[in-house]
């Protein structure tokens, strides 16, 4: 396994590689690209900051002295160049332990468990947008609406990079059958009124 931490601006980028060649990148936190190659791929990504699209490009490559390097484009530009790449896994974090189990109890339906979980997850990192947005998965199964759309509002206010699974993923049909849903949607995911919703 290989990894590389790079800190941009306000955003951490995560790499990592495994000995099959499988290469994921991670923006803060969250899985944004997973491709397989032998002599180096290209990653694009975006996040928003503070109201701007920023799109980056993540590219591996390997040196003439067979090293895995990273270069990062942003908005086009080439900010960081011949990034090195450390052998190893990186160390895990509390968190993250947290949060697996909590996605292994909401896949069986142990809402509870999967609550708990990510509770203890959102505890020490209260800014993990998938943290926020698998706790509102749990809230829709419970058909609990209002605790649904908070935690929605904070998964969106920490910049959940795919925003598109709000409006796809099967255990949010609750939340997205409530009235209050649409206008909901329409302030991109952060105003709701509440004497609208039906739970």
């Amino acid at each position: 396994m290989q990894h590389a931490k790079i800190i941009e601006e306000n955003n951490l980028i995560e790499f990592h590689n495994s000995w099959t060649g499988e290469e994921s990148v991670y923006l803060n936190g969250q899985l944004v690209s997973k491709k397989s190659s032998i002599m180096g791929i290209s990653h694009s990504f975006e996040t928003n900051q503070s109201g701007e699209l920023i799109r980056y490009i993540l590219t591996s490559k390997v040196s003439n002295e067979l090293q895995v390097k990273l270069d990062l484009i942003r908005n086009g530009i080439i900010i960081q160049k011949d990034i090195a790449i450390n052998y190893g896994n990186l160390p895990k974090k509390p968190e993250q332990e947290f949060k697996e189990n909590g996605k292994s109890h909401l896949r069986h339906y142990d809402l509870q468990e999967a609550l708990e979980e990510f509770k203890k997850a959102a505890k020490i990192n209260p800014n993990d947008p998938e943290v926020h947005f698998h706790l509102a998965c749990v809230y829709s199964l419970q058909e609990k609406v209002k605790e649904g759309f908070a935690a929605l509002k904070n998964s969106v206010e920490n910049n959940l990079v795919n925003k598109e699974d709000i409006l796809s993923h099967d255990m949010l049909a609750y939340l997205r059958i409530q009235p209050a849903f649409e206008g909901f949607m329409n302030s991109g995911f952060i105003e709701y009124n509440l004497s609208e919703t039906t739970g």
